[in-house]
């Protein structure tokens, strides 16, 4: 017995606990358990757990059917592997010409396109792309195939129809072709029919490969960028085109779409942190072992695209992040594509030795490193991006080696309340809210960028007031100067009759670390100490290469900076961290801190202000050497 759940799935994001926000564990008898010791029973969960269970079907079948052509390719016959994967899909194609039988899932919401094994139709094509690389892989072996029969091929036509449908709804009925959904949707057709011409069937006759190479070209900005902004749905995309160009040869491939691929792999490459970890900006996961494998598999197939791919340290902290536990699936898809690999995945060389500050101009990521590619900060001043933006317009994350002090916090399956409620407002990111109110969805401006330098602004994200931060890099230390002005001065959102009222606007800018963070008052300053590790344990030693990060905070005006509990990443939401929100009441105010990795070498910090506001930052530092930086007006 294989195991398959004589059922259909859910919505994987139903899987997550309604009480502390965190992913579900797998099934413990009738119970779906949370890591806090919840209990959970019936619905929506068992639907969600059942789409775990499928997709770890599909993916237990490509295993299967990949290890036993690896291994014939060696010489080796062993023909459990083989036996194993073809009862899978033997069992999965019984099991949907029940479940279809029955007509579409009744558990879709109405904004879903409709699936008929899953709730969606997109859980379906990912499913499907998983399966029908198996079936194709198994079609190769001459004793597999013809135990294919039938059913397997009704199972393939039947999903074929139902992501041709999804496809008409989604780029035709509703005018939406640079939905991610559709760079699935026509993996799924790739893949399906692939698998329909290993069995000896015909395909559909569609051009699926096209329509890859089509919405590549409408849905990647010319910087690489998927058009969302999203770290996951950048990956999502990216993996989805990869997939679908099994079987095409590199140098064939339009000029114009190899350019496209080749940007987005730059992208990741850029972004990465100096160990390699992918920030997670707005929606996505921030650590999730499905998620990893499926950055795995961007990193294998791009690497046989291209013969000098860039995401070498993306690969290694990916597959840090999976341990031993990895099942070893992404190392056995070799030969994916035909034909020699394209030479560089960049255009033009790659600069020899460390890497430099990024600008992605149409995103609007700023990513400024030290010189030697130790720490890096990154500035989200671009486009919302959709149902997948966050309201974090100037948000600053911060990424060490081997620690992230600042990170982008990612969201908790969707399910969770804590997404809207919390992730994807302005209350969870480190970058200026004024009374307490989230931002408006909005664009923000890259107004100046250098290898040392960025500035940018948002006029629209708080409604009557103007935003604007500056980053230098130095040698020593990151200067970060943020700066917030009301139109109206004389406005006051005091509540009415407030004997302490001060006649001016809460602007607070909030410090978001993901691990133990230290706050001490000195002097009309303050000083931040963020641990090196996640849990800050000095019983365990720190990731190699790992060190605290030291801030030095100070404002124009009297401010407060009040260290309270609150949310971590949103990996673990329940987990409890100091977080901080520094705050000015009054219709302007300019916050200063500087960021230091290693060792506290800011000694003070000195504002000169002139009529106009602040004019000069004076950085000291513990050796004695002092600079001056002239703030950007």
């Amino acid at each position: 017995m294989t195991g398959v759940q004589h059922a259909r799935g859910g919505w994987w994001h139903d899987y997550v606990c309604p009480t502390h926000g965190t992913e579900l564990d797998p099934r413990s008898g009738d119970a779906f358990p949370c890591r806090y010791g919840c209990r959970l029973t019936g619905e929506p969960f068992a639907s969600a757990w059942t789409v775990y269970t499928h997709q770890a079907g599909a993916r237990r079948a490509r295993l299967l059917a990949h290890r036993h052509t690896s291994a014939r390719a060696c010489g080796v016959v062993d023909t459990a592997d083989r036996d194993e994967a073809v009862r899978i899909v033997a069992e999965f194609a019984e099991v949907y010409a029940d479940i279809a039988a029955a007509g579409w899932s009744t558990q879709s919401e109405p904004w879903m396109l409709r699936g008929k094994l899953f709730a969606q139709a997109l859980t379906e094509a990912i499913w499907a792309v998983q399966l029908a690389d198996a079936v194709a892989e198994l079609a190769t072996d001459d004793m597999a195939r013809p135990a294919l029969g039938g059913p397997v091929v009704s199972l393939l036509t039947g999903l074929l129809a139902t992501i041709t449908s999804a496809r008409q709804t989604l780029v035709v009925d509703k005018n939406d072709p640079t939905s991610n959904y559709v760079a699935w949707i026509d993996a799924a057709g790739t893949t399906l029919n692939r698998a329909l011409l290993a069995l000896g069937h015909a395909d559909d006759g569609q051009d699926w490969v096209g329509r890859t190479v089509q919405h590549a070209r409408l849905a990647i900005g010319a910087d690489g960028w998927e058009w969302e902004g999203s770290t996951y749905y950048h990956l999502f995309v990216l993996r989805a085109y990869l997939l679908a160009l099994r079987g095409t040869e590199p140098a064939a491939l339009p000029a114009d779409a190899a350019e496209r691929l080749a940007d987005m792999v730059r992208v990741l490459a850029d972004l990465a942190a100096p160990d390699g970890t992918l920030p997670m900006l707005h929606d996505g996961p921030y650590d999730r072992v499905p998620a990893h494998l499926e950055v795995l598999e961007v990193c294998v197939l791009a690497r046989q695209l291209w013969a000098d791919s860039p995401l070498g340290a993306v690969e290694a902290a990916t597959r840090r992040s999976l341990g031993a536990g990895h099942d070893g699936l992404e190392d056995l898809l070799t030969g994916w594509f035909v034909g020699p690999a394209l030479p560089v995945a960049t255009r033009g060389a790659a600069p020899a030795g460390p890497r430099p500050s990024a600008l992605f101009a149409n995103a609007g990521y700023a990513v400024l490193r030290d010189p030697g590619d130790t720490w890096q900060a990154v500035l989200d001043a671009g486009p919302h991006g959709g149902s997948h933006g966050h309201l974090d317009k100037l948000g600053l994350y911060l990424y060490g080696t081997g620690v992230a002090w600042q990170p982008a916090p990612g969201v908790p399956p969707y399910a969770s309340t804590l997404r809207r409620g919390y992730y994807a407002r302005t209350l969870a990111h480190p970058t200026v809210r004024v009374d307490d109110l989230d931002q408006l969805p909005t664009t923000g401006q890259v107004d100046d960028f250098s290898a040392t330098r960025v500035v940018a602004s948002a006029g629209d994200a708080i409604a009557g007031v103007f935003l604007r931060r500056e980053l230098v890099m130095t040698d020593d230390y990151l200067l970060d100067i943020v700066h917030a002005v009301a139109d109206d001065p004389t406005g006051d959102t005091d509540t009415p009759g407030d004997a302490d009222a001060t006649g001016g606007r809460r602007i607070t800018l909030a410090l978001r670390p993901a691990v133990p963070l230290t706050v001490t008052a000195e002097g009309g300053a303050w000083r931040t100490t963020w641990a090196a590790s996640r849990h800050g344990d000095p019983t365990q030693e720190p990731a190699p290469g790992a060190a605290e990060l030291h801030g030095f905070h100070r404002a124009t005006a009297p401010a407060v900076l009040l260290a309270a509990p609150g949310r971590g990443p949103s990996d673990d939401p329940a987990r409890t961290l100091t977080l901080a929100d520094w705050t000015v009441t009054g219709h302007e105010a300019w916050f200063v801190s500087v960021y230091a990795p290693g060792t506290a070498v800011v000694r003070d910090v000195v504002l000169h202000s002139g009529a106009a506001g602040l004019t000069i930052v004076t950085v000291l530092l513990a050796d004695e050497r002092s600079t001056d930086h002239r703030v950007t007006r």
